[in-house]
C-alpha cells in the first residue's frame, strides 16, 4: 500500500495477466461452436471408418480372390496330379499290354520261323529223298530207250520218261521254293550274253510252242552288250518259268518274248524284258496272289494244265534277288504280259561261248571209279559208263575209296556225296591231300543246305545233280576227261 514502486509492478503484472486471461476467454469456443466442432470430429471419424471399412473391403476382395485362386490352383493341381495317377496306370497297363503283346508277337514269329525251318526241311528232305528213287526211274528208262525198244514198248517208255521229268520238275521247284526263301542263297556276277541266253532258250522251246500251234516269237534290241556281268543260272529260271507257262497257257495264239535297251552307260546297262501271249490270261481277283507259293489261277486250270504252283513265286524272288521288280497285265482271254527291269554292269572282257558238244572218243581207254552207296545207283551209273566204253570199278564207302585212289590209278572219280562212314566231301578233302589233280565229280540228290559252290570248295571240280541228265551227265565226264 505505501511501496508505490511494488505496487506499480503488481499492477502492471495484473494488467498482464488479465489481458491474457481476455484473451485467453476471447478464445474459447462456445457451444454451438463445440458443437460443429463435434460434428466434424465426429465427420473426421465417419470419414476415417470409411476409409478403412473400404481398404477391409478391398482387403477382403483380395484375400477372396487370393482364396479362390488358391482353391483353384489347388483343384487344377489336384486334378493334375489325378490325371497323372491315371496316366500313369494307363500307361504302366498299355506297357504292360505291350509287352505282353510284344511277348506274344515274339512267340508267334519264333513259331513261324520253327514252322517255316520245319516244312523247309521237310520239303527239303522230301524232294532230296525222292530223288534217289526218281534216278533209277529215269536212269532206267534212258538205258531201256538206248537198247532199241519194240515199238509197242516205245510208247509206254516215253510216257515213262515224261511221268520222271515231270516229277523232276516237281522236285526241283519245291527244292528251289526253299532256296530262294532262304538268305543263303548268293547271286553270281560272271560274264553272261544275253543274246545268246535267249536264243538258246528260243530255240529250245521251239517244240513246245509247236505242240500247241504257237507262233514263238523272240525280239532283241541290238544295242545290248555282248559282255554284261550277271547271273546266267538265275536269268535262265526266270526266262524257262515264264517262257513255259506263256507256251503251256497259250494255244494256236502267240507268244514273245522281248528285250530291249532302256539306259547305257559306260559301265551299267538297263535291260526291260517282256514275256507275252496272247492264252488264257488270269483273272483281276486272282492277280494279287499269282505270285505266292502253290498259287494257280483256280482248282480248274491246276487240273487241266497241271504244275506246282510254285514256277512264279520262284520268279518273283529271284528278279528281286538280282535288283529288279515283276509286274504283270493280263485279262481273261486276251493274255498276260509279264515285265521286269535289270541292270547290268558291263565286263570288260568279250563273253566267250562254251561250247556244250564233245568228242566221244575221249571216253576212250579211260578209268573211272564210282563210289555209290546204293545199289540201284551203282547199276544204273555203270551201265551208263560203260555205255561210252569206259572201263569202272564200284566202291560203296569214301574210306575204301581213299585207299583204292592211293594205291591204282583212275582217270576220273564219280564221287556220292552222302555216303555211309565218312560222306564225299570228306573222302574228297582227303584224297586231295595226296593227289591234287585227279578228276572227282560229286554226285549229289542236292539238299537246301548244299550248293555247287559249297560242293566244289571241298576240292570237287564238278557237280551233277541226281536224277543225271544224261546228256550233262556225259558233257561233265568229257570235260574233265578232254
Amino acid at each position: 500500500m505505501i511501496d508505490i514502486k511494488q505496487s506499480h509492478k503488481y499492477l502492471k503484472q495484473h494488467l498482464a495477466l488479465r489481458d491474457s486471461i481476455r484473451v485467453l476467454n476471447s478464445k474459447r469456443v462456445g457451444t454451438e461452436d463445440f458443437l460443429s466442432f463435434k460434428e466434424a470430429e465426429r465427420l473426421k471419424a465417419v470419414e476415417q471408418m470409411n476409409r478403412e471399412n473400404k481398404e477391409q473391403q478391398r482387403a477382403n476382395k483380395f484375400s477372396k480372390l487370393i482364396s479362390i485362386l488358391s482353391i483353384a490352383l489347388i483343384s487344377i493341381l489336384s486334378l493334375l496330379s489325378l490325371s497323372l495317377y491315371k496316366n500313369n496306370i494307363i500307361r504302366s497297363q498299355s506297357n504292360k499290354l505291350l509287352q505282353d503283346k510284344n511277348q506274344e508277337l515274339i512267340q508267334a514269329k519264333e513259331k513261324a520261323e520253327k514252322a517255316s525251318k520245319a516244312r523247309a526241311e521237310f520239303l527239303s528232305t522230301v524232294s532230296h529223298e525222292l530223288r534217289t528213287p526218281l534216278n533209277a526211274i529215269n536212269g532206267i528208262t534212258h538205258l531201256l530207250l538206248e537198247e532199241n525198244p519194240k515199238k509197242s514198248q516205245m510208247q509206254y517208255l516215253t510216257s515213262l520218261k515224261f511221268s520222271g521229268d515231270y516229277l523232276l520238275t516237281f522236285i526241283n521247284d519245291i527244292l528251289e521254293i526253299n532256296r530262294v526263301e532262304s538268305e543263303n542263297i548268293e547271286i553270281e556276277k560272271i560274264n553272261v550274253n544275253i543274246k545268246q541266253l535267249l536264243s538258246d532258250l528260243h530255240n529250245s522251246f521251239k517244240d513246245l510252242a509247236s505242240k500247241n500251234n504257237n507262233d514263238f516269237v523272240l525280239e532283241m534290241d541290238e544295242n545290248i552288250p555282248e559282255n554284261l556281268i550277271g547271273d546266267p543260272t538265275k536269268l535262265s529260271q526266270i526266262f524257262i518259268n515264264l517262257i513255259n507257262n506263256a507256251l503251256k497257257f497259250t494255244q494256236n495264239g502267240k507268244v514273245y518274248v522281248k528285250a530291249s535297251v532302256i539306259e547305257t552307260k559306260e559301265e551299267e546297262c538297263a535291260i526291260h524284258f517282256d514275256i507275252a501271249d496272247t492264252g488264257i490270261g488270269i483273272s483281276t481277283e486272282k492277280q494279287s496272289t499269282i505270285f505266292e507259293s502253290f498259287a494257280q489261277g483256280s482248282v480248274e486250270i491246276n487240273r487241266k494244265y497241271g504244275g506246282t504252283g510254285l514256277g512264279l513265286a520262284i520268279v518273283k524272288r529271284l528278279v528281286e534277288l538280282l535288283g529288279g521288280q515283276i509286274k504283270l497285265t493280263s485279262s481273261e482271254g486276251i493274255g498276260s504280259t509279264f515285265s521286269f527291269d535289270i541292270n547290268f554292269n558291263v565286263g570288260e572282257q568279250q563273253f566267250v561261248e562254251v561250247k556244250k558238244h564233245y568228242d566221244e572218243s575221249v571216253f576212250e581207254n579211260k578209268k573211272i571209279l564210282i563210289v555209290e552207296d546204293n545199289k540201284i545207283n551203282q547199276m544204273i551209273t555203270k551201265k551208263m559208263v560203260e555205255n561210252k566204253s569206259i572201263q569202272c570199278e564200284i566202291i560203296d564207302n569214301g574210306e575204301d575209296a581213299i585207299e583204292l585212289i592211293r594205291n591204282q590209278h583212275f582217270d576220273l572219280v564219280l564221287m556220292d556225296v552222302h555216303l555211309p562212314g565218312i560222306n564225299g566231301t570228306e573222302a574228297t578233302q582227303k584224297i586231295r591231300e595226296f593227289n591234287k589233280t585227279l578228276p572227282i565229280i560229286a554226285l549229289t540228290a542236292i539238299s537246301l543246305n548244299e550248293n555247287r559252290e559249297m560242293l566244289l570248295s571241298y576240292g570237287m571240280n564238278d557237280v551233277v545233280t541226281k536224277p543225271f541228265n544224261p546228256d550233262n551227265f556225259y558233257q561233265s565226264i568229257a570235260q574233265l576227261l578232254s
